[in-house]
């Protein structure tokens, strides 16, 4: 036989060898992947971080169109802060895209034209806005009605919705990589295992009678070896070549049982900062209710259903009153400790089925489906009730209310802006009523 030409410590001595070249081998391929996984849960994150600030640049610029149609119908000056800070934003908004892509040509290329197209919307509206300061009111709304501004955000739009869908297209690619990398970082280090057994296994083939003994226990330890057990020393207490290869398996196999913990800690940790990046994308920091990008996801899919079975599908849309005066008078941190309060009271009064989302600022909506417009004004009375009887010890006895505006999806609905806006309109007659109250339309 060929190996029988070649002492055992030769033999011996060459196996190592290949093991030890094998072993560096899948160590490097999977620090290589470790630190490619990690990359890519980053690249994750970035593109989670850009479509948030996508988001906030479209509401930077339509809070500042608002300051503006403010201005112009009501003439006071006060619309102008909305307007300056909105712009303010907006342009903050827009570098920070522009940092956050500088290494996507795709993207920059279309945040370059997006640029544009905001500086001609804000020089449009600050142009109708120096007509009617200078009282040439005509010529402003002259302009306005030209819909110069209205082509604009629809351009805007476009562009934003064109970014958006080039972010989700772009991570759920990033995300499959990560997948397929943490798969291909386990599947190297069962390979690693098989590859030892199989060695092992192969050398006590080849060596005589007078050793197979050491061998099997060589073996029985290797098959222990696995990722759900505990590793088992061999115990030879010979001190001649098997004594060394003994010893020698031990220490490496030591060193492997602790790597292989250490990576399960790690894949555990990039999976853990996975989810946790996720619901953060979803979630409103404050008051851990649903966000409104989130709300346009699930509202959309419900509207469908809803429309498809034929099942009812209600809106409430709920608005803190007087909230601004309990911030000028309170201070914003107890004026977020309210918005706190008020959220879990929502989530404890509706049902755990309807989808709660905080819309922005001090204004509320939930979702309620299967949920005829009846049943959802019992539900928003009920809800007034709660609001109103709720005491907060940070406001000394200031009583805290609430108007809601009452909808149901019906078949002329083909958006969601044209229902929150039927729920907004029924918000704004319950205020103009007298708020504290629920009205439907």
């Amino acid at each position: 036989m060929f190996f029988s030409n070649f002492s055992l410590r030769t033999r011996v001595f060459a196996f190592f060898i290949c093991l030890l070249v094998v072993s560096t081998f899948n160590f490097g391929m999977m620090t290589y992947l470790e630190n490619k996984s990690i990359n890519n849960f980053e690249q994750v994150t970035n593109t989670n971080s850009i479509l948030i600030l996508k988001g906030d640049l479209l509401d930077n610029i339509v809070n500042a169109e608002s300051g503006q149609r403010g201005y112009l119908i009501t003439s006071n000056k006060n619309y102008l802060n909305p307007f300056q800070n909105g712009k303010a934003k907006a342009q903050w908004s827009l570098n920070k895209l522009q940092e956050l892509t500088i290494s996507d040509p795709t993207q920059q290329e279309m945040l370059s034209a997006l640029e544009t197209l905001i500086d001609k919307k804000f020089s449009e509206m600050q142009t109708t806005i120096d007509l009617h300061f200078s009282g040439r009111k005509d010529e402003s709304i002259a302009l306005v009605n030209t819909n110069e501004g209205i082509e604009l955000m629809e351009r805007v739009r476009s562009i934003l919705q064109s970014l958006n869908d080039d972010l989700i297209y772009k991570r759920d690619i990033q995300q499959k990589e990560l997948i397929t990398l943490q798969e291909n970082m386990r599947l190297i280090f069962i390979f690693e295992l098989v590859f030892f057994a199989v060695v092992l296994l192969f050398l006590a083939l080849i060596v005589s009678k007078t050793i197979l003994q050491p061998i099997n226990k060589l073996i029985v330890s290797v098959k222990a070896f696995e990722l759900d057990r505990k590793f088992i020393p061999v115990q030879i207490s010979s001190r001649d070549e098997l004594g060394l290869l003994a010893q020698t398996f031990n220490n490496m196999a030591a060193k492997a049982s602790s790597a292989a913990s250490e990576m399960k800690g790690v894949i555990k940790k990039t999976e853990k900062q996975r989810d946790q990046a996720l619901i953060e994308s979803i979630s409103d920091p404050l008051t851990g209710l649903s966000n409104r990008k989130f709300m346009e996801v699930e509202l959309k899919k419900l509207m469908l259903s809803s429309k498809r079975y034929e099942t009812a599908l209600s809106l409430i849309m709920l608005d803190l009153d007087h909230f601004k005066k309990v911030n000028d008078t309170y201070g914003h941190v107890i004026g977020d400790l309210v918005l706190k309060r008020i959220s879990k009271l929502i989530k404890r009064t509706m049902r755990a089925c309807d989808l709660t989302i905080r819309y922005g600022g001090e204004e509320f909506i939930i979702v309620m489906d299967h949920t005829a417009s009846d049943e959802a004004m019992i539900k928003a009375e009920t809800l007034r009730k709660d609001v109103e009887g709720l005491e907060i010890e940070e406001l000394g006895g200031h009583p805290i209310t609430i108007s809601l505006g009452v909808t149901q999806l019906c078949q002329e609905d083909d958006s969601i802006e044209s229902f929150v806006a039927r729920a907004d309109e029924a918000l704004y007659k319950a205020k103009t009523s007298g708020r504290n109250q629920c009205q439907l339309i």
